[in-house]
């Protein structure tokens, strides 16, 4: 997988957590509760990561988080 890829893949998971954690608190704050749509929202965000990692299972942590050229 290309540098650039997993670096916006990184980015775009950051912010869609971000946004998502975001909402849900200012939901509850505000006296609201959240609906199904909202959970498995985070449900697909989060199978999202999940699934990157576990197709890269065979390299280690760092290996996939390094955006140095890969050999």
């Amino acid at each position: 997988m290309t540098n650039n890829l997993k670096e916006w893949m990184l980015y775009i998971d950051i912010i869609l957590l971000s946004a998502w954690f975001g909402y849900g608190g200012k939901k509850i704050y505000n006296g609201g509760t959240l609906s199904f749509g909202y959970l498995a929202l985070g449900f697909l965000i989060l199978s999202g990561i999940i699934t990157f990692f576990y197709l890269k299972k065979d390299e280690s942590f760092l290996k996939i988080m390094s955006f140095e050229e890969e050999e």
